[in-house]
């Protein structure tokens, strides 16, 4: 089985990347923390990352670049909820395979995730 690290402070779109990535079979590490997700990631080296622009405590991009810097191969996708320009371009320089921008519509996000998983399954980075 593949293993999933899920970065949020979110506690719902938390608990709702675990479920959908449980039910398609990932074993999933989360954190609401920004510096822990960088220690699960360094010991865990999960085949994915989720990681939110949004954290309290780091932002999602200086997670990124810890990530990035440990492991420059790292498959990270980015999800916010406050999508911009700039936070899609900085996310790509950084090599993000993807960004999803988070939906109140519970069906959305869930099916932007199942996308993401199928191209991350099919190993295909997006271009945004």
């Amino acid at each position: 089985m593949k293993e999933v690290l899920v970065i949020d402070d979110d506690e719902l779109d938390l608990e709702l990347l675990r479920i959908v990535l449980t039910k398609e079979h990932y074993i999933v590490y989360s954190t609401a923390d920004g510096p822990q997700g960088i220690l699960l990631y360094q010991h865990h080296k999960p085949s994915l990352v989720f990681l939110d622009l949004g954290l309290p405590s780091m932002s999602g991009i200086d997670v990124l670049r810890e990530i990035r810097l440990y492991d420059s191969s790292a498959n990270v996708v980015l999800i916010t909820g406050y999508a911009s320009t700039e936070s899609a371009a900085s996310a790509g320089k950084l090599g993000a395979i993807d960004y999803i921008e988070k939906s109140w519509d519970v069906e959305v996000m869930v099916k932007r995730i199942k996308e993401c998983l199928q191209r991350f399954e099919e190993n295909i980075n997006c271009d945004f």
